[in-house]
């Protein structure tokens, strides 16, 4: 049987889990889910970019899914000002990446964050997406241990 974190990446993942009606009980043991707890709060990511066609749309959405798989809550943002109380920025091309680090208000400049390649770069180029990649994993690691 397989333990509740488990559980709850397989339900993030869409997979349905099924169990004898004998184990739902003891499976559920009157335990909270993993995520209902405020101490469980998900790290909140913004991701930028500047074109808004159907290529990057579909390499944010799928940075997205990746972010999920490692407990991190990813929304695409049009700029840093509807960004909200993110703990982190993904940012896609360099002169954006400029432009957003301008603009951070000085109270925010020691949020977590990437600069990545053009979102057509990324998907074109295999070390663009291994560099993407290896900063998406520091950066959920940075957000699950924020004191250290």
């Amino acid at each position: 049987m397989r333990d509740d974190a488990s559980r709850a990446r397989l339900e993030e993942m869409g997979f349905a889990l099924y169990l004898p009606r004998s184990r739902r009980a003891a499976a559920s043991g009157g335990r909270m889910h993993a995520s209902a707890g405020p101490a469980h709060r998900r790290a909140r990511v913004a991701l930028i970019a500047r074109d808004a066609g159907a290529s990057p749309h579909a390499l944010l959405a799928g940075v997205a899914r990746a972010l999920a798989f490692a407990r991190v809550e990813a929304t695409i943002a049009p700029d840093v000002a509807r960004a909200g109380d993110a703990g982190g920025l993904v940012v896609f091309g360099a002169p954006l990446a400029r432009e957003i680090e301008a603009a951070l208000p000085a109270e925010r400049r020691k949020i977590e964050w990437v600069g990545a390649a053009e979102p057509a770069d990324v998907a074109g180029s295999v070390a663009a997406k291994r560099a993407l990649w290896s900063e998406l994993k520091r950066l959920a690691r940075a957000l699950s241990n924020p004191g250290g």
